[in-house]
């Protein structure tokens, strides 16, 4: 055996157990005890104990009441921090913290994530609105400013298939009935894509106002939307008001150092 086959010999059962995390990320929603161990190729006695010693970690939790099995708070955490090691967002944090100072108002990251738009980083307001915004938060497609930037650029069947799931569960609270039609739905897109901005305005939660901007790379995707937020009492939406002007500037700013060439 070479020093290199030595160097890269594993523990094999952390690998079989893998298997079942993998199955979790890629089905994209919780899975019962019987689909994971098919997913992960063994029998449900054998893949229970690595689930239990996975929600002891934090890497899986049980739904005490469907059974069903999901990621849990650490796998979560760990995502976000592998996240933020990404090249965009570290670019993006001190650029969105200047913009929070200097708008004196609630600045966002999101990304596009295995579940949709999903916040990573927040500069709070130093004077807070209650919003429903943490990072691992994932946003409404169509009742957000930062979902209906990433709705606009994203690949359109991408983009499609999450918005019929969201349509289709009535837990969603924030979606929005002004965009329940096709036509209506396309209208708006088209002018955040003229615009190259989202905005919302008392929804999802009222008092509550946002602006969205899109964040391009080298190759034309869409790797970041930054969203302002605010009390919609003292929020300028204007599509060319200074929040508008302040925040597209980042945007652009951010685009260029990535290499987006319009």
């Amino acid at each position: 055996m070479t020093e290199q086959t030595k160097s890269r010999r594993g523990i094999q059962s952390v690998e079989v157990g893998g298997k079942l995390l993998t199955a979790l990320v890629d089905n994209s929603g919780p899975m019962t005890l019987s689909e994971l161990a098919r997913h992960g190729g063994m029998l449900a006695s054998k893949a229970h104990p690595y689930l239990v010693s996975f929600c002891n970690l934090g890497l899986v939790e049980q739904d005490p009441v469907t059974g069903l099995y999901g990621l849990g708070p650490f796998a979560i955490q760990m995502g976000l921090v592998g996240l933020q090691q990404l090249s965009p967002i570290r670019l993006a944090i001190p650029e969105i913290t200047k913009l929070a100072d200097t708008l004196e108002l609630t600045v966002a990251l999101a990304v596009w994530g295995s579940h949709g738009p999903t916040i990573t980083y927040i500069v709070e307001s130093p004077q807070p609105v209650q919003i429903a915004m943490r990072p691992g938060s994932v946003m409404s497609l169509l009742g957000t400013a930062t979902g209906l930037a990433f709705s606009a650029f994203m690949p359109p069947k991408l983009v499609q298939r999450m918005i019929e799931r969201e349509v289709g569960d009535s837990a969603v609270l924030a979606q929005t009935k002004s965009l329940a039609s096709q036509d209506k739905l396309d209208a708006t897109l088209n002018e955040i894509r003229t615009r190259n901005m989202a905005r919302v305005q008392n929804e999802p939660i009222p008092g509550v106002s946002a602006l969205s901007a899109p964040v391009f790379n080298h190759a034309h995707s869409m790797v970041l939307a930054i969203t302002v937020s605010g009390s919609s009492l003292t929020f300028d939406a204007g599509w060319d008001g200074h929040i508008a002007k302040a925040l597209r500037e980042t945007a652009d700013h951010l685009s260029r150092v990535l290499g987006h060439n319009p």
